[in-house]
Order: structure tokens, then sequence, then C-alpha cells
């Protein structure tokens, strides 16, 4: 037995017409001349189907041991991805569709044949095999890709959730709170506070238009720069134009980033901020009165020299408690009741007054919940609440709710 490659199997229990099959497909004249192998024992034609399986096979309907029907049945079984072609010499309509049934057959080839017909039928069928094992490959290799691109998803996503706050991150003079949920493994959002010399603390809260992977990088970027010049002492102004021109150079496709950056220096109990289209930021009072920080300037990516020098200072008390969010929670939705929207979640804020700041976002968490219901959320969602406390000596730590 030939143990090389096989193009195309060929079982009859007559050996003129294996002759003449083999004649046919490997004719000198023709332009592509395949690996044929002939047989007239259909046990041999099985061993071959499952140890060397051809690209096609040629099985003859009426053989004294095993008729092709049966052949064909063992072939889909040991050998799926062969073409099966049937031949036959009856013109027996019910034998054709158990063949069809039982052995997923491409073409039948009525005897006598045409040789160029016959031929090219066989043609058609390695076609079609090749065709198939080439968008399988394809199909293989892009759900490698699939996997990879989901594996560096997932890498990004827990690489930031290492960098966004958590429990470990203490704030001076203040308690503080927050709460992130990601709609996919990585987030747009971004949450931070910052230690800064004499005993201040730089709030950011920040949104970047979508979600997912770009997002995240955006975010990535934009929480380098702001640390960094917050960190080193520059201006608000400054460090947030700076940034600005960083990701309107760099990070272009059409992304854009609200944000939000408050000092508080609990010394002289102040707030100097700047608010570049981020939603309204909250300061309320435990008697419930509730002020809105008014935006300051566009968000930071869509011109470059954008004006950032409109920086305000407004009171923060130890009696106040400031609170920021994202827009993907005033925009959580109920199918039948819309969305979650600024005014239920002020309502919200202001029943929950008096609280310290874990139990404040838990209040919020629970009414998105109920509103919302099951499912994963639609957009990326953050909470931060901070609330002075009357001593600077105190240092206490964020809580992740």
């Amino acid at each position: 037995m030939n143990r090389g490659r096989v193009d195309v199997l060929v079982l009859d229990d007559e050996p003129g017409i294996l002759k003449a099959v083999a004649r046919t497909l490997c004719a000198p004249a023709r332009e592509a001349q395949p690996a044929v192998e002939t047989t007239l024992d259909p046990h041999e034609a099985i061993a071959i189907l499952g140890e060397r399986p051809p690209k096609v096979l040629v099985t003859d309907f009426r053989m004294p041991e095993m008729d092709g029907v049966e052949v064909l049945r063992r072939a889909k079984e040991l050998a799926p991805d062969t073409v099966r072609i049937l031949l036959t010499g009856q013109a027996d309509k019910e034998n054709i569709i158990e063949a069809i049934n039982a052995g997923r057959l491409f073409r039948y080839i009525a005897k006598p044949w045409d040789n160029e017909s016959f031929a090219r039928v066989v043609d058609e069928a390695i076609a079609l095999y090749d065709a198939n094992q080439k968008r399988r490959a394809e199909l293989h290799e892009a759900n490698d890709e699939r996997q990879n691109l989901r594996a560096a998803v997932d890498s990004v996503g827990d690489i930031q959730r290492s960098l966004l706050p958590t429990d470990n991150l203490e704030v001076v003079g203040a308690e503080a709170a927050c709460s992130l949920t990601f709609c996919e493994h990585a987030t747009g959002d971004y949450v931070d506070a910052v230690r800064l010399k004499g005993g201040r603390t730089a709030l950011i809260v920040g949104d970047v238009c979508g979600h997912g992977l770009g997002a995240s990088l955006f975010v990535f970027t934009a929480r380098a720069l702001l640390r960094s010049g917050l960190i080193d002492g520059h201006s608000l102004a400054d460090v947030v134009a700076r940034t600005n021109r960083f990701l309107c150079a760099d990070m272009a496709g059409g992304r854009f980033l609200t944000l939000f950056v408050g000092i508080h220096d609990p010394a002289r109990e102040t707030l100097q901020y700047l608010s570049a289209g981020h939603n309204p930021v909250l300061l309320f009072g435990d008697e419930g009165e509730v002020r809105e920080l008014a935006r300051t300037a566009i968000p930071l990516g869509i011109v470059e020299e954008a004006d950032f020098t409109e920086v305000n200072t407004v009171p923060l008390r130890a009696d106040e408690t400031l609170f920021a969010y994202t827009d993907g929670v005033v925009e959580a939705r109920h199918g039948e009741l819309g969305l979650f929207g600024e005014e239920r979640l002020i309502d919200t804020v202001v029943q929950a007054r008096g609280k310290r700041p874990a139990g404040l976002l838990r209040s919020i968490r629970e009414a998105l919940d109920e509103f919302v219901g099951p499912g994963a959320p639609q957009d990326d969602m953050s909470l931060l609440a901070y609330r002075p406390v009357a001593s600077t000596a105190r240092v206490a730590r964020v809580a992740a709710v």
C-alpha cells in the first residue's frame, strides 16, 4: 500500500474501473494531476480513511463485501473533511437518496461516464476540500487572534484595576469613598485621589467617551499626566492644559475626556477646582442644601489650544460632602422607566444626607440596582464622595464600595 499523500481514493470491485479512473485523473494533458490511490477492498479503503484521510473519496455503489452506502457512512465518521463521490450504474433514486443521507454526498456519477465531466467533478471536489481547509485555518487563526486580543484586554483591565482607587489609598483631613463598575473588562472612567504637599488632596473624576480598551488607554495617559503635574506642584490650570495638549496631539481617534479636578485644602477649608465638561459635581450639607459646581471649560482632547485658565475656589467645610460621578450613573436605563437621571440622583443624595461617604455611595448603588434591575451595566459607572473632618490630623482610607 502506498503510504504517501492521497488526494483521491478510489474504491471499486472492478479492476478495469480503477484503471480507467486513474488514467482519467492522471492524464498527461491535465494541468493538475492529483495523487490517486485505488483499491478493490472496502476494508483497505476504510483503513486509509482512518490513517491518511484523502481529500476526495470516489466509491462504487454496488460491491459484494460492503456497499457504497456503508463505506460513505464510515467515511463520514473517520474522515469528516473528505469530500465524497458515489459511482453507480443503477438509476435507483432511493439508493442515491440513502447515500446522500448516510454519507453527506457531494456528487454522484453514473456509469458509464464522460471522462471530461468525471475529471471536472473530481477537480471541483478537490477545490472544495482545499477551500474548506483554508477557511478552517483562517477561522482558527482568527480565533487565536481573538483570544490574544481578549488576553490583552484582560491584562489592561487587571493593570487598570491595580491603579484605580482601592482601600489602601489615603487622604488627609477627610473621609472618602469610591465605587467603580466596569461594563467591560477595561474602563474609560477615571477616579483618583492624590496626596499633595501641605496636607492637600487632589480629587479627580474623569470619563472618556466610549468604553473598553481604547478608552482605557486614554485613561492611562491622562492619569500619568495629571498625577505627575499635580505632584510636581504645577498650577491646576497648567496641569490640565498640558494634559489636553498631549491628548490632542497623541491620542487621536475622536475620543475626548470630561474631567473634574478639585484640590482640597483642609487648613483653609477651600476647594480649588476646574471642571472640563464633566457632569455637575455636587456639594451638600447635612441640612439638605445642594450646590452644583459650575463647569469652567470644554472637555480635554478636542481643541489643542483650549482655555483652561478659569479655576474657581469655593468653601468646603467639615459638615459638607463633595459628590462626583460619571455619566453612566445618570444614563443607567430601565426599559419602561427610561433613564435614572440627575433629578433622581440628587433626590437619592439628599435622602442620604448625614451619612458618611461609604454609606452615601451604598445608598446610591442600592437605588441604581433597584431602578435598573439585574443585568450587566451598559456603561461604566463611577462614584466619589469626599467629606472633610474637623481635625486635619485625621487620616482616613478610601473605602471601595
